[in-house]
């Protein structure tokens, strides 16, 4: 019996032991991600309307397609300049009727639901798993917001929340477009802008990879900043990535012929958007590979910094 009882206490020291050690991992992983930053989602998803989604004033999902109702969530990071409060828009827009229309007011059904969290990565699922065995958190919901219900017959509504970021969960220093000049009162702001996106688009059609990951340097550079758990040879994967993507042979398909300037951050950023009804509310350049299915949308937001009279990619 004596033998029996000091067996029993050796198994139940060992999973003891074994307890406090993946506890202690798991707690140095926690630790080690939070000295690096928290990764922060945007989920999002709407129910019949057009709409955009702006954080800190910078669209990070624009929708002006046909259908609707799915979720989908986006990756906030590179949008997030400081900590403090980080300010939401949600532009409401008639639904799409066809390839070629829209309603002329906004749909009394109409809505957009978003939610923000917060989690510590990189974590696996095993990872995830264990650590809510275990009681520890490695993820928080920290803003949910649906649009209310549309009462009146119009053809614009802006709805706004915000969310907070505390110092510790943000350990990345990116300029963004705050030292930046103010794009309203530049003069002859639309032949450069136009200017740029047909350099652009030869750059593509001409693969010429090189010259497109210069265009995209900035934003490739500060968005692997955003997430330094990724490690030091993240910004290098996504410039590889970049030109791969450069040197595929392409299309441009659904040539816009009535686009106009767009602006955002406070004026700083502008874009082009494309008001033909076709592609309306999207990027006047579209191409089409054969290796992808779907087409793809070339979005950029551009800028000029504080000491330079020249165009630039921010995001």
């Amino acid at each position: 019996m004596k033998k029996k009882y000091l067996f029993m206490s050796a198994v139940l020291l060992l999973f003891s032991a074994i307890q406090i050690s993946a506890q202690q991992k798991m707690n140095k992983t926690e630790s080690s991600q939070n000295s690096k930053g928290m990764l922060f989602t945007l989920k999002y998803e709407h129910q019949d309307c057009s709409y955009e989604i702006l954080v800190n004033d910078i669209p990070v999902m624009v929708y002006f397609g046909l259908g609707g109702g799915f979720s989908l969530g986006k990756e906030i990071n590179q949008y997030i300049l400081k900590p403090g409060k980080q300010e939401i828009a949600i532009r409401l827009y008639p639904q799409k009727k066809d390839e070629t229309s829209f309603d002329e007011t906004i749909n009394k059904t109409a809505k957009v639901k978003i939610s923000v969290k917060k989690t510590t990565e990189p974590l696996s699922l095993l990872d995830k798993a264990e650590a809510r065995g275990k009681g520890i958190q490695t993820e928080w919901e920290i803003l949910t917001f649906e649009t209310p219900k549309v009462e009146t017959n119009t053809a614009y509504l802006e709805f706004k929340t915000s969310f907070n970021v505390i110092d510790k969960d943000i350990s990345w220093k990116i300029n963004g477009w705050n030292k930046s000049k103010d794009l309203k009162s530049e003069p002859d702001l639309r032949k450069q802008v136009d200017a740029f996106y047909t350099n652009f688009k030869n750059i593509l059609e001409s693969k010429k990879q090189e010259d497109y990951l210069k265009l995209l340097k900035t934003s490739i550079h500060e968005e692997a900043l955003s997430k330094p758990w990724m490690g030091e040879n993240f910004e290098k994967d996504l410039s590889n990535e970049i030109l791969k993507y450069a040197s595929e042979e392409r299309n441009f398909i659904y040539p816009c012929q009535n686009a106009e300037l767009k602006f955002y951050g406070n004026g700083k950023i502008v874009t082009l958007v494309c008001k033909d009804m076709l592609s309306y509310g999207y990027s006047p350049l579209i191409s089409k590979t054969a290796k992808s299915a779907m087409p793809k949308v070339h979005t950029f937001y551009l800028y000029k910094p504080e000491n330079s009279n020249e165009l630039e990619i921010i995001r």
